[in-house]
C-alpha cells in the first residue's frame, strides 16, 4: 500500500532542512533537500508501520498545508509493503544439514 503525505521543508540557518509531516506530527531533518526528503520518507515509513501494527487506520493526508514563504511543501510517497520487506527484522530459523 502506497501512502502520500505533504511535507513542509524549512531551511535551517545552520544549513540543511527541517522536514515536518503535519498529518503524522513528526519531524526529521537532512543536510540538504534531497536528504531531508529521504529522511521524511523513512520517518513516514516507520510511523506508518507502527500505526498499521497497532491496527489503527492511517491518517487521511491533508489537501493543503499552511506554510511560510521560505518553506517548501512537497508530497512524499512511501510504499509501506516494500518498506516493511526492506526493514523487517524478524528472526527466521533455517536448519541446514551438511
Amino acid at each position: 500500500m502506497t501512502v502520500v503525505y505533504p511535507v513542509v521543508f524549512t531551511p535551517l540557518e545552520e544549513g540543511g532542512y527541517l522536514a515536518y509531516v503535519p498529518d503524522l506530527k513528526i519531524n526529521t531533518h537532512g543536510e540538504d533537500l534531497a536528504q531531508a526528503i529521504l529522511m521524511a520518507r523513512d520517518a513516514i515509513g516507520v510511523i506508518g508501520l507502527d500505526i498499521e501494527d497497532d491496527g489503527d487506520p492511517l491518517p487521511v493526508p491533508s489537501k493543503s498545508v499552511p506554510h511560510q514563504d521560505n518553506e517548501i511543501v512537497s508530497l512524499v510517497d512511501v510504499d509501506l509493503a516494500a518498506y516493511r520487506r526492506a526493514h523487517d527484522m524478524r528472526t527466521v530459523r533455517r536448519n541446514v544439514t551438511l
